[in-house]
């Protein structure tokens, strides 16, 4: 088994397609099939069930793409740390992304980060939280920027990063005039949330709990942009850091009131193994340079852990 044989191998898996993969791959696909071949006469186990759909991972074929990924990575460390003395930061670099922040952080730091590190091949992956944590613990992610994460992984070094407010957004202006709403006001509207697990819908659950009250949860979702879209089309109201919403919030689509007591802080999270790479301390400096500038300059109301 080689690694060429396992990039094959997860290239089909990721495409679920045998057609597909050898497009991607630049090889026929009777080549790609005999490799796959081989190495199930290897492991001496079927990796794959094809469908009218194309292919789909076995059990036996699911617990090869996790330690072959797993490898792939390490392999692509170790070529990293190999040749660190060039002092350019390179290899592959999995980073940890949430929805929220696309507009405010995400989006300028994977512009800035490529364009000072062209050498370094980034895997993004967006997600909740909980996501985002689960790929930590197994190795998967380098570097999450991520809300706190509520298990201790004892591979990952976690620190804040930043503190902004939760508002409440509207597609037409239901509290116009006023600066702050308090957890009561919101209790008799109809909201929108998404669904649990979910740390922003803790937050929410967790201060009207403090008050004693219940939200009024007229639907649930599970995805920011339907979230966005059924509070610019009224269906109700979402509370929701105020960075998840900035891009509607400066075109006037949606209509923000900040909700008082009801902080959100976000926090960095890295793999200590990782740690010692040029691809992951560059990413750390041109991250702190654009969370400074966007606070400084307004267009994340937030503030520096």
């Amino acid at each position: 088994m080689d690694s060429e044989t396992l990039r094959f191998f997860l290239r089909v898996s990721e495409l679920g397609s045998f057609g597909r993969a050898a497009q991607v791959l630049n090889i026929s696909q009777p080549t790609l099939s005999r490799r796959i071949a081989l190495l199930e006469r290897e492991v001496r186990a079927q990796v794959f069930v094809r469908h009218q759909r194309g292919v789909s991972l076995t059990p036996s074929g699911l617990a090869l793409e996790r330690r072959a990924a797993s490898l792939m990575q390490q392999l692509q460390h170790l070529h990293e740390d190999v040749g660190v003395s060039s002092r350019e930061p390179s290899g592959l670099l999995a980073l940890g992304l949430p929805p929220s922040l696309v507009t405010v952080v995400s989006g300028p730091l994977i512009e800035a980060y490529k364009r000072s590190c062209p050498r370094v091949e980034l895997f993004i992956f967006e997600g909740i939280t909980d996501e985002l944590e689960e790929k930590l613990a197994n190795r998967v992610l380098d570097i999450a920027l991520m809300l706190p994460i509520r298990s201790k992984l004892h591979n990952v070094t976690v620190r804040p990063l930043a503190t902004e407010q939760m508002v409440c957004v509207q597609g037409s202006p239901r509290f116009r005039g006023k600066s702050w709403l308090t957890v009561a006001e919101l209790s008799d509207v109809p909201l929108i949330l998404y669904r649990l697990p979910n740390y922003i819908r803790w937050l929410v659950e967790l201060a009207f709990q403090r008050r004693d009250l219940r939200p009024n949860v007229v639907a649930e979702v599970n995805s920011l942009p339907m979230l966005l879209e059924l509070s610019r089309q009224n269906v109700g109201l979402a509370i929701l850091p105020t960075s998840a919403a900035a891009h509607d919030i400066r075109s006037g689509a949606l209509h923000a009131n900040p909700v008082r007591g009801m902080p959100v802080k976000w926090t960095l999270a890295v793999a200590r193994e990782r740690q010692g790479s040029l691809a992951v301390q560059a990413l750390l400096s041109c991250l702190e340079e654009i969370v400074k500038r966007q606070i400084r300059s307004g267009k994340w109301n937030a503030t520096l852990a």
